[in-house]
């Protein structure tokens, strides 16, 4: 069973919006590759769509599946008594988009279907040429066959296949859901030339500038959401990045070392280096063991979870407050002055991925435990 690589990034996004098992009360979006194998294997997928993954269902035994090609990424509907790729329905032309939608199961088949082929053709196109490009480049095709992810300190912890990596442009270079590119050539805009190469927990992209290969591709980062884009350079090539990447993974469990990888970085004023710096200080003391006996013992136990102090990154936290409970600006903002914020209720499973992320940022948290 292969899990495409756009799944990922779509459950990514799932978590930061939703903590509960259903969603809007009938939908059940199955949140990790055990739960879409447990499936899989139940309904017997392997005879009758070898080629396809449920992905979640509703209470009616219709379930939405999505194919493990990286290229097609539709949400196509079935149910479990039936399972025949002729008798497919079209949920939508992909996950995030679904999303939006409030993940519609409605009876009536997904009536946007010339919007659908145009995004289909625009990929197709899309990929063929990024994929030309990268081949006459080597160094990138090593730096996307050695990836390491990096979680909570604003490293990269997402990234492209070569097959799909057009797809991961999505929000940065191109918009799906509107089905337009994003780029421009004015200060601030996103410019053809870049491409994303990973992204971190807040999606915040890291990319290169193929206008750059004579200097070896330097890697830029820039903050997501904050209505323009501001390129940071955080290293002179893509492949001393990655070096530098596998060295802080291969540490990633030692704070005093990852403390003196970090700072040999910060030579001059860099806003990038200096903010991971201050996630490793901000990291608990935890071995590796230590870390999955933790997740081990306390992944179903329920609690609540409150921002006691907001931190320095203040517009960070107030847009995470917007977008986590759909407020204004204006409220997000007046929210941000409670002393204690009830951020979310659910299992410590997803709560632990909310209180890295506030960590990284500063702020100061309360995890209650309900049982």
């Amino acid at each position: 069973m292969k899990i495409p690589q756009h799944w990922q990034e779509f459950i990514d996004k799932f978590h930061q919006q939703f903590d509960s098992e259903i969603v809007y009360d009938i939908v059940r979006v199955f949140q990790n590759e055990e739960e879409i194998e447990e499936r899989y294997t139940t309904y017997e997928f392997t005879d009758y769509l070898p080629n396809y993954i449920p992905i979640a269902d509703d209470s009616g035994g219709q379930v939405a599946v999505i194919s493990t090609n990286e290229k097609d990424t539709t949400v196509y509907l079935t149910s479990y008594g039936t399972l025949i790729e002729s008798d497919f329905k079209i949920l939508d032309r992909n996950l995030v988009h679904w999303m939006s939608r409030k993940f519609s199961f409605g009876s009536e088949e997904y009536d946007d279907n010339q919007s659908l082929e145009n995004q289909q053709n625009i990929y197709h196109l899309e990929e063929d040429k990024i994929s030309l490009k990268m081949s006459q480049f080597p160094e990138l095709i090593t730096f996307f066959k050695n990836t390491y992810k990096i979680k909570n300190l604003c490293l990269p912890e997402n990234y492209p296949k070569l097959e799909a990596i057009f797809g991961f442009q999505d929000g940065y270079a191109y918009n799906s859901v509107t089905n337009t590119f994003l780029y421009g050539e004015s200060e601030g805009d996103f410019k053809e030339s870049w491409l994303v190469i990973a992204t971190n927990y807040f999606a915040d992209p890291f990319f290169i500038d193929f206008d750059e290969v004579q200097q070896n591709f330097p890697v830029y980062f820039a903050y997501h959401g904050a209505g323009k884009w501001s390129p940071i350079q955080i290293s002179n090539s893509i492949l001393a990045f990655q070096e530098k990447l596998k060295t802080i993974y291969q540490h990633r469990f030692n704070k005093e070392e990852l403390i003196k990888i970090v700072a040999n970085e910060i030579v001059s004023p860099n806003e990038f280096w200096e903010e991971v710096h201050e996630s490793i200080l901000n990291l608990p003391e935890r071995t590796e063991e230590k870390q999955a006996q933790k997740y081990e013992e306390t992944d179903w136990q329920e609690a609540e979870l409150y921002i006691t102090n907001i931190g320095p990154n203040k517009m960070k936290i107030v847009s995470l407050l917007k977008e986590n409970f759909n407020l204004s600006g204006t409220e997000a903002l007046q929210m941000s002055k409670q002393e204690r914020i009830l951020l979310r209720k659910g299992y410590l499973k997803w709560i632990e991925k909310d209180v890295q992320q506030l960590e990284n940022l500063g702020a100061t948290v309360e995890v209650v435990h309900l049982s």
